[in-house]
């Protein structure tokens, strides 16, 4: 009797378990078809968010010519019927600039398009001056969209590079005060690119180290703040700040010293620091990226280019091969450590000189 009972038992656990299982089964099969009648939805509302595209734009350079032959990438963001891309893909479509610096991209569906670059060989994108750059063709979020204008183009800026130069380049720089060194000049070798530690002994490895710049930081005790002073290494050298970026140094306008209050982790608004140092006198520009200024030490740190030539270009010449550099490299500090300056080359002979032997090396 007791084997039947518990038998009875163990089918009646068996039938529960099938039956709930098949509600469960049923649930999350009409929760699926749910999820995907959603999907659905959102895909055709995203697909009605597709319009026709119309965009016309004009690459000028910084004296407001207009730029013929620029390349325009652009990236128009559409609907995809493929699942996995439902919020959208992105296709790439290519313009070339006319006469006029106009171009045009159009023939093309979508919500949304980004201006990715506009290029030129001897011309530079910043992106900081072409900060218009995303236009929303389709209404979302309650704003307007965007509507373009044949007779009024978005303006887009290269800059058209000047007399390229081989410069020395410090990727990264920085001048570093501890505080027991409150008020203890520093100073940078922009040729030899060596901190100077100890500017009454500017000595590195036997050689004497010439002082470009000079940073003195002195700690205030009583407001826990540091004053910062930036001055050439010499007497007849000068310094300017400023907010623009310069390719090429100022003529004129040198101040013996710049007297500043860091503020720890704060951008600088004055970012640049266009130093004129030695004599006969080399130009530098040092671009200040961060600065730390807290109780324990004060850091100064960036990059910098400087012309070894005594003129004031300092439009870097870049990509340079590897022998060009390193001769060019080994000529400029040959003749500092003689007291000399170096004598400007041929960058266009020498590149070309380079080229064609690495061309002649090939099978």
């Amino acid at each position: 009797m007791m084997k039947r009972f518990c038998m009875a038992g163990l089918l009646c656990l068996l039938a529960f378990a099938v039956i709930s299982s098949a509600v469960e089964n049923e649930r999350e099969a009409v929760q699926r078809k749910a999820d995907e009648d959603k999907m659905v939805r959102i895909g055709e509302a995203l697909k009605k968010q597709d319009v026709e595209i119309a965009f016309y734009g004009r690459v000028i350079d910084q004296n407001q010519v207009p730029v013929e032959g620029a390349s325009v990438e652009v990236q128009i963001t559409q609907f995809s019927p493929v699942m996995d891309r439902l919020f959208g893909q992105v296709k790439s479509v290519s313009a070339r600039t006319d006469a006029t610096g106009s171009f045009t991209v159009g023939k093309e569906k979508g919500r949304s398009l980004y201006v990715k670059s506009v290029s030129k060989p001897g011309y530079e994108y910043i992106r900081s001056q072409n900060a218009n750059n995303s236009f929303q063709f389709a209404r979302h979020g309650g704003k307007e969209p965007f509507v373009a204008a044949k007779t009024a183009p978005v303006v887009f800026r290269l800059r058209k590079k000047g007399e390229m130069v081989f410069c020395f380049e410090v990727k990264y720089w920085d001048s570093h005060v501890y505080g027991k060194e409150s008020g203890q000049p520093k100073g940078y070798d922009f040729i030899r690119q060596e901190p100077l530690r100890d500017l009454a002994k500017p000595v590195l490895d036997g050689e004497a180290l010439a002082c470009d710049l000079k940073v003195k930081a002195t700690f205030n005790t009583n407001d826990a703040t540091w004053t910062a002073v930036l001055s050439p290494g010499n007497t007849n050298g000068g310094i300017i700040v400023s907010e623009q970026l310069l390719y090429e140094a100022p003529d004129a306008g040198y101040q013996p010293e710049y007297t500043f209050t860091p503020e720890d982790r704060k951008p600088v608004k004055a970012k640049y620091v266009y130093l004129k140092s030695r004599d006969p006198a080399i130009f530098t520009r040092l671009e200040i990226e961060q600065i730390n200024a807290n109780k324990d030490f004060f850091r100064l740190s960036g990059k910098s280019v400087t012309n070894p030539y005594g003129d004031r270009n300092l439009e870097q010449a870049t990509d340079l091969p590897y022998e060009v550099t390193k001769q060019l490299t080994d000529e400029a500090k040959t003749a500092f450590r003689q007291n000399k300056r170096p004598t400007k080359p041929d960058l266009p002979k020498l590149v070309k000189e380079a080229k064609e032997r690495a061309d002649e090396g090939k099978p």
